[in-house]
């Protein structure tokens, strides 16, 4: 994993991401409603991994007011579009801690760490929950979605350029060593577009397209376009699909 490379594609997005990221936002809108489901749940000092522009943080906090939290992202400049999202709220204390999440220490004696997502990006997995477990208190919980395989199917098939998602089972093989499983759902989720490059258009809107190191020509364009309507092209038109499962942990 180039992070670099992934900070880049994530920053040239930055002014159209909340945009075009509908599945992104769909997702976010659907583990924050089930929040609501944990009364246990509290809110007094939370952290968001992989805030962005603030699309779910916004969300998140019409429902779930929080005391202190902790924004984190991998693009530092995001920070500034987050501070103008929310430069009118004052219930809630902000603090920063942007950066590469699986290299940052971690506060401590957290009631909630809450990630979209973000988790397909990490290296290191089963360090990254070892890490939560430690920051969280007792009463604590894990919520995230995160793509699996499947996630940009078409793309990679014609390519060869994408993650290589964690299947679902191996994720919760992970957690369950310090987590207990309260709630765990996967849904496909699929976008039509017209043609194939509104196709690439919406993976550079969206950020998600900086992994490998594809160089497009006009052939190899042409070719994309070409067999991506013959494989996939259908009434409805040109389809991007993505994977995402659904988890929330308590700490054991």
């Amino acid at each position: 994993m180039d992070k670099e490379r992934v900070a880049r594609s994530f920053l040239r997005g930055k002014e159209t991401y909340d945009q075009h990221a509908k599945v992104q936002q769909k997702v976010g809108r659907i583990l924050i409603e089930m929040l609501g489901n944990y009364p246990k749940m509290r809110f007094d000092r939370v952290l968001e991994i992989g805030c962005c522009t603030g699309v779910m943080t916004e969300l998140f906090l019409r429902e779930h007011p929080a005391g202190t939290l902790y924004l984190n992202d991998l693009v530092p400049e995001f920070y500034e579009i987050v501070c103008k999202r929310f430069a009118d709220m004052t219930d809630t204390r902000f603090e920063p801690l942007f950066g590469d999440v699986e290299m940052l220490d971690l506060p401590s004696n957290l009631d909630l760490v809450l990630s979209s997502s973000t988790l397909q990006w990490l290296v290191d997995l089963p360090g990254f929950f070892k890490k939560i477990i430690n920051a969280l208190n007792r009463q604590g919980y894990l919520a995230f979605t995160i793509f699996g395989p499947g996630t940009l199917s078409e793309f990679r098939e014609l390519t060869g350029v994408g993650l290589q998602y964690i299947p679902l089972g191996q994720v919760l093989d992970l957690l369950q060593k310090d987590f207990v499983l309260e709630f765990v759902d996967t849904e496909k989720h699929q976008l039509f577009f017209l043609s194939p490059r509104e196709v690439l258009r919406h993976l550079q809107a969206t950020g998600v397209g900086g992994v490998g190191n594809f160089r497009w020509t006009s052939s190899k364009l042409q070719r994309f376009e070409s067999d991506y309507n013959r494989r996939f092209g259908s009434a409805a038109g040109v389809p991007v699909t993505y994977v995402t499962s659904y988890v929330i942990a308590s700490r054991r």
